[in-house]
């Protein structure tokens, strides 16, 4: 478990500190519990299953040692989970995290996606072959799946919790991006009171507050081109094409802190620590095509910080959940199940089964997930609980100040 209390509050460099500002603390004072917090998910395709089991885990401790959580911040399919959960937090956590589990407890190719399994296969292998040659989000009229089954099923539970009662968080967000010639961050917003204008002083994005946030908020943040396809909008009196929230900010915690959290708790599935760690990388590189901030920009950093990320590999998780049952693999991967096999040619059957971990959609795997965030959650979130030992360790790592570390 690591959490992080940073100082000073505010860095400058787009959401870029060094790594010689912070240090390492295993508890602290108990008040801080009472301080507002905010939960920032992260992107990660199906494997944002994992959010569900790390919230189950921060449910059992709210239910002892009450938590003052009001800001929910996700990108992409953590900005799904963030929609319903906010919606679902009517009276009891544990019934906003069963409610999104219930969700991803019925995900199926069959009743997530829609449209001819021969055309979206074609798509698939079209998309294959054109990302291996330049990998990246570039913008494209092509998309191989078509969600709008799962759109229904987000809204029907949206709609249905809404009537039951107002929602306990005070404010959901969500990071999309603006497609264009130049593409812009956007953050979408539902609040109990107005935004004021100061959140956006100093910020790499531009906010707008909207009444409700609905599936097609959250579908826009998912929406990474050539897999999903973008969301059109109606927006402030204007017209936008929204496309996936990581492509500008894959863990906004920075907005997450400018929206009133003081402690910010990060459920990252996004598994770009591994994959950086596999090609000996280091942890703040960022990919070329994800969209450079302003340098007049800086980023507002939480007063503390949990941060809940496998270092685990989620192919092998899979592959125990499906691998031994040819049937019930090609029921995971759908109509892209062939792509493994180029995959596997090109990758090695190891990195083939992480790529496909983004993309799998089967009850065990899920469950598997789940269970793997409960685990994990359980180990990261203890210092809530207040059963640390209050022993303070700086950190011995003194990289030089060139080395930043990207929130």
């Amino acid at each position: 478990m690591r959490a992080v209390l940073f100082a000073p509050e505010v860095f400058p460099g787009a959401g870029m500190i060094t790594r010689e500002v912070f240090r390492v603390v295993t508890s602290w004072d108990s008040s801080i519990k009472t301080a507002p917090i905010g939960i920032t998910l992260s992107g990660g395709g199906s494997r944002a299953a994992y959010q569900i089991g790390a919230l189950k885990a921060l449910a059992e401790i709210n239910r002892n040692h009450p938590l003052d959580i009001r800001v929910v911040v996700g990108t992409s399919m953590g900005a799904i989970n963030g929609i319903a959960f906010s919606a679902s937090y009517i009276e009891r956590m544990d019934d906003a995290v069963l409610a999104v589990e219930s969700i991803w407890n019925e995900r199926t190719f069959k009743n997530t996606f829609s449209g001819s399994i021969p055309r979206s296969f074609l798509k698939a292998i079209q998309v294959t072959v054109l990302r291996y040659s330049t990998p990246g989000p570039y913008a494209t009229s092509v998309s191989v799946f078509d969600p709008a089954p799962l759109r229904e099923k987000i809204d029907s539970v949206i709609n249905q919790c809404r009537r039951l009662g107002p929602s306990k968080i005070e404010t959901t967000g969500l990071m999309v991006t603006i497609e264009g010639p130049s593409r812009k961050p956007l953050l979408l917003a539902r609040s109990n009171s107005v935004i004021p204008d100061s959140v956006v002083d100093g910020a790499s994005f531009e906010v707008v507050q909207v009444d409700q946030l609905t599936a097609a908020h959250g579908l826009g943040s998912a929406a990474l081109p050539s897999v999903l396809p973008a969301v059109d909008l109606d927006l402030d009196e204007r017209k936008v094409r929204l496309v996936d929230g990581g492509i500008c900010d894959n863990h906004p915690v920075d907005p997450t802190v400018r929206l009133g959290s003081e402690t910010v708790i990060l459920i990252d599935s996004s598994g770009r620590k591994w994959w950086h760690d596999h090609y000996d990388e280091p942890h703040y590189t960022k990919p070329s095509w994800e969209v450079p901030s302003d340098e007049r920009t800086f980023c507002h950093c939480p007063r503390n910080f949990i941060e809940c990320t496998s270092a685990d590999a989620f192919g092998p998780i899979l592959k125990e959940a499906v691998g031994s049952s040819t049937k019930e693999f090609i029921r995971a991967l759908g109509h892209t199940w062939p792509i493994f096999k180029l995959l596997k040619m090109k990758m090695g059957e190891a990195l083939a089964y992480e790529v496909m971990s983004y993309i799998a959609l089967h009850p065990d795997y899920t469950a598997a997930l789940i269970e793997h965030g409960y685990e994990e959650g359980k180990k990261n979130f203890e210092v809530l609980s207040g059963t640390g030992k209050g022993h303070k360790t700086i950190s011995d790592e003194q990289p030089s100040s060139e080395a930043a570390v990207q929130l």
